[in-house]
């Protein structure tokens, strides 16, 4: 095989200069021919950003014949005043930790700083120790059931909910099933007999399907304990 063949196979790969070059091109990023890759890149951030301080330190540096030079954006006085007057945030307590009913959770961040998506999230995924009794007579055999709750903030979120002795010592469900199960009424029918005439009446009312008992975060130390029969249950992994 000749050199001319050789030299036809070979592909030149574009270098970084070169690729933000074509870049600056499509964005409308004026340059001059002879711009450094730190410079064209900043020009680039400062496009994407919309920073306009950072453009205008950029006009600056090209006057001054500094256009290689990278120019970091600095924070405006307004900026820094604010950042400077943001309270801190308030030290997470270990009923803050413990309990997700009545504060953050550990390792997430602040309510405050939340969006508003994220605390319609964090407010129906939040825990609730309950006690649950059922009150429909129709439903007297069965030990739970399945609820499933979706939305477009929190998705999909199903769990199933065992009722009567089972959570004697309380069971923990998502505050949405929580409120769901609050709201469910069914139809008590009775059939009522006079007594001085013995005609019979059917009288059908609405009443709460469920009766919630809404019971303390654990402690500490029942935390342990309950980590403890679970292990030896094993129903979850003593290394986790």
């Amino acid at each position: 095989m000749s050199d001319t063949e050789n030299k036809d196979d070979v592909v030149t790969q574009p270098n970084e200069l070169d690729m933000l070059k074509e870049r600056a091109k499509i964005m409308g990023i004026a340059h001059s021919g002879n711009i450094g890759v730190d410079a064209l890149r900043a020009k680039i951030n400062a496009k994407l950003t919309g920073s306009e301080e950072v453009v205008e330190q950029e006009k600056t540096a090209q006057e001054n014949g500094n256009e290689d030079k990278p120019v970091s954006p600095t924070p405006s006085s307004e900026q820094a005043r604010v950042q400077d007057s943001e309270p801190a945030p308030a030290p997470k307590t270990e009923e803050t930790v413990l309990n997700p009913l009545v504060g953050d959770v550990a390792g997430e961040k602040p309510y405050e700083e939340l969006t508003e998506r994220e605390k319609i999230r964090r407010d129906a995924l939040k825990l609730v120790r309950c006690r649950i009794t059922n009150m429909d007579p129709k439903k007297a055999d069965l030990p739970g059931e399945v609820l499933t709750i979706a939305n477009r903030y929190i998705g999909t979120v199903k769990k199933f909910v065992p009722y009567g002795e089972v959570t004697d010592d309380g069971y923990h469900i998502p505050n949405c099933i929580y409120e769901e199960l609050e709201s469910r009424r069914f139809q008590n029918i009775r059939i009522i007999k006079d007594r001085k005439t013995g005609n019979k009446t059917v009288s059908a009312t609405w009443a709460k399907e469920f009766a919630i008992e809404v019971l303390p975060p654990l402690t500490p130390e029942e935390l342990a304990q309950l980590a403890t029969a679970q292990i030896a249950a094993g129903s979850i992994d003593s290394a986790a």
